[in-house]
């Protein structure tokens, strides 16, 4: 393992940077310097479906590597072991072992002699397997079965981040989209009371534009001291309200509004700041 450790260093280094590009860059960069790291003729990347307990070529590289990609087929041969058992696997000797089946060899006519099978995993969830054949050495060591490993975990657990912060940003902008087209106004700001949300029927009600947004929400004081005092409720006592009214001049005439104020919450159910929701109820 020693002899890997500065390739995998420099291998950590680059990822960020391969993975910001996205899935298809990440998987590329994982065989094409796992097989340069481990010495080896080609190298795979399977993505795995494991409900459906089949594997599919998502990065391919060696003789016969293009040929391969989009190529899906069931658990089977030691890609399909190592998924099911999500073990790294080490087999120098391919012909004579009872974990190797030979049909992707009989239809490229490409020849493998031995094998390094490692899980990609993260957060409990199979993303693929990685596969090292045909070592320049004639055989593949434990230290290189270790540093497949630490290689494929390290991609797995940036893909797997780069997902998450996929999936966030989609709800983000879901919950944004569905703010800015409430029949209501509402504004709000986040734990250092800073405003973040200040929706357009919020600028209708109070006759402004978006000057307020990234503002402290004491600077809302000038404009209404009742919106204020119900954010810093709710931010210092965690004292939210239904169905209130307050009373505020805009550009000198008095309005009536409706109001509740509320927590806010993030995708993981935790308090991310305050806001308020109202409605203009002068003439009603």
């Amino acid at each position: 393992m020693s002899d890997h450790i500065e390739l995998i260093s420099k291998f950590t280094e680059g990822l960020p940077a391969e993975t910001a590009k996205g899935e298809e860059a990440a998987w590329e960069y994982l065989v094409r310097m796992g097989a340069g790291i481990l010495g080896c003729h080609a190298a795979s990347f399977f993505e795995a479906d494991d409900a459906k307990r089949r594997l599919t070529f998502r990065k391919s590289i060696g003789p016969v590597g293009g040929d391969l990609v989009g190529v899906s087929f069931p658990y089977q041969g030691v890609a399909g072991f190592c998924a099911e058992s999500r073990k790294p696997l080490l087999v120098n000797d391919a012909e004579t072992s009872p974990l190797f089946t030979n049909k992707v060899d009989k239809g490229s006519g490409f020849v493998t002699r031995n094998v390094v099978a490692v899980p990609a995993v993260a957060n409990g969830e199979l993303l693929g397997v990685a596969e090292f054949i045909n070592a320049a050495a004639g055989s593949f060591s434990e230290a290189d079965l270790k540093a497949a490993g630490l290689l494929a975990a390290l991609a797995a657990r940036d893909v797997y981040i780069k997902r998450l912060e996929a999936t966030i940003k989609q709800l983000n902008l879901k919950g944004e989209s569905t703010i800015n087209n409430l029949s209501g106004g509402f504004i709000g700001a986040d734990l250092e009371g800073k405003i973040i949300f200040f929706n357009p029927k919020a600028c209708e009600i109070f006759e402004v534009g978006q000057e307020f947004l990234n503002k402290p929400v004491v600077e809302l004081f000038q404009l209404c001291p009742d919106v204020v005092g119900a954010i810093g409720d709710v931010l210092k006592q965690n004292k939210t309200v239904r169905r209130q009214e307050f009373r505020c001049k805009v550009n000198g005439r008095e309005k009536v509004i409706g109001y509740s104020s509320i927590n806010i919450k993030g995708v993981d159910g935790k308090i991310i700041g305050a806001g308020v929701i109202f409605q203009d109820i002068t003439n009603l």
